[in-house]
């Protein structure tokens, strides 16, 4: 049956045919495959294409150009974007271009076809949870923010995470989205991890951001308060790169959507956390004499005495240093005789005289 239609655009004949055929496992799917933009422009003229997957560099008009055409006569279009190029600009020209999906050559198989399925509203087939900030809460100044910082920073994605991992809201996708439901619970491990830091810091909320750099794709990830996190996935950072200026709006970008974040009713902190903070904002505890134990009371009634007899002191810490641990010795401790002798016990009449 021929319920969607499928355009390939790639001007290698060997990869239009690996793309073609792994399509065609998913179904019975009419798919078209032609070598150059301009051909494409005539295929769409003459009918209605539900997925567009083309190569950015092509003979004639590139991939980018194409899909700038092709948007004003088929909006609802999904398009998947490839290429074999790792230059900086044509990704970024890439990440404007509001492609669903973004893939480097080689292509993973999975990977594609799982890009595909979603494209086409088929199945989701690595599900990620996404869940509401409160029903009678509207989300829409949050995902303006998140596309705003998208913008800026020519990133890939921005994404709110609670800290469980799921998806609060979240402007453009991930290059391989596929990866989202392995990906999102590892980096709470390291966000969980930030808190501890931040509650021995004595930081509330904390103020981190963590840096990934990847093959595809750079990530930061920052607290939004306790509750919550920011993920940016960006081209990979070079060393000529401006680091200071993704600093300076990550940071920007979580002071403002904690902001958004309270203006809207939502708490930063979860019960769970007030808990842990509340305990580890505590003293630390201190040593505690038992006051009932035999040792401590009879020299409790030794200190009552106004003169205390040498025997009787000598007597109290050797019963003392048995009692406690035979088998504990220090090099560097001095028995009482041997400060005697040293001259560092008080003197007795005896000897002042």
């Amino acid at each position: 049956m021929d319920d969607h239609r499928i355009l390939i655009v790639d001007d290698q004949r060997e990869v239009r045919q690996v793309l073609r055929s792994a399509i065609e496992t998913l179904g019975d799917f009419k798919v078209i495959d032609v070598p150059s933009g301009e051909e494409a422009l005539l295929e769409i003229s003459t009918e209605t294409f539900d997925l567009l997957v083309t190569d950015v560099r092509l003979p004639g008009i590139s991939g980018l150009e194409l899909l700038e055409k092709l948007r004003g006569r088929n909006p609802d279009m999904a398009v998947i974007i490839v290429t074999g190029t790792t230059d900086a600009n044509v990704r970024r020209q890439v990440a404007d271009a509001g492609a669903e999906f973004f893939f480097l050559k080689p292509i993973e198989p999975a990977d594609f076809l799982d890009a595909v399925e979603r494209s086409l509203g088929l199945v989701e087939a690595h599900p990620v949870e996404k869940v509401s900030l409160g029903e009678e809460k509207p989300t829409e100044n949050v995902s303006e923010h998140l596309t705003s910082v998208r913008k800026e920073l020519d990133a890939f994605s921005t994404v709110l995470l609670d800290e469980r991992g799921r998806v609060l809201a979240q402007a453009g996708d991930l290059p391989d989205a596929s990866m989202e439901t392995a990906l999102f619970p590892a980096l709470m491990a390291a966000f969980s991890a930030g808190e501890r830091v931040a509650n021995l810091l004595r930081v509330s909320p904390p103020r981190d951001l963590m840096y990934f750099s990847g093959a595809k794709y750079d990530l930061f990830l920052a607290h939004v308060g306790e509750s919550y996190a920011l993920l940016i996935a960006v081209n990979p950072v070079t060393i000529s790169d401006p680091v200071d200026r993704y600093v300076r709006i990550v940071y920007q970008s979580v002071d403002e959507l904690m902001s958004i974040l309270a203006s809207m009713g939502v708490p930063l902190k979860t019960q769970e956390q007030l808990g842990r903070q509340e305990a580890d904002s505590t003293a630390e505890p201190t040593a505690e004499v038992d006051v009932d134990d035999p040792l401590i009371e009879s020299l409790f009634q030794m200190g009552e005495s106004e003169d205390l007899d040498k025997q009787e002191v000598d007597s109290f810490w050797q019963t003392a240093s048995l009692d406690l641990n035979e088998d504990v010795t220090n090099a560097d401790a001095l028995s009482y005789e041997q400060a005697r002798q040293l001259g560092l016990t008080p003197k007795d009449e005896a000897e002042e005289e």
